[in-house]
């Protein structure tokens, strides 16, 4: 598989935390925490299929999974550690399936917004900005 891909899958994975940008209202870095905690669409295509997720939990762990590059042949997983610095949204791999991502190093994305179900991050190396949307909060509704 592509390093890029998978580089940029990992910033993903980092990004769902944080505060917005100059000019949009400021979130509150506990707010923003919480809003991220959940299972989130990391990558789909224009039909809504969903090719990855992104599970950020409360406890500071994360888990990556899915298809990259609708390669319905590698399946792909990850897991590792979750925090948050600022508007950074960081994660620390401590698993990867494919063992492309340097375990132990952090790799973070700036977080531009978190709403109920939409995460909006800017990744850091390329500054491309990326959209996540909410598959579920982790909790069963009632």
């Amino acid at each position: 598989m592509n390093k890029s891909i998978y580089r940029v899958l990992a910033i993903c994975l980092w990004s769902l935390c944080f505060s917005v940008t100059a000019g949009q209202q400021t979130q509150h870095k506990g707010d923003i925490k919480d809003l991220m905690h959940g299972v989130w669409a990391e990558f789909y295509n224009d039909d809504g299929k969903i090719l990855s997720y992104m599970t950020y939990l409360p406890e500071g762990r994360f888990h990556g999974y899915g298809y990259l590059d609708e390669d319905l042949a590698s399946y792909w997983f990850a897991d590792g550690l979750w925090l948050m610095s600022g508007d950074q949204s960081c994660i620390v791999f401590t698993y990867d399936s494919f063992g492309i991502m340097k375990e132990g190093e952090p790799s973070c994305v700036t977080i531009l917004s978190v709403k109920e179900k939409v995460l909006i991050y800017r990744d850091n190396e390329d500054n491309s900005v990326h959209t996540m949307k909410r598959v579920s909060t982790g909790f069963i509704k009632e």
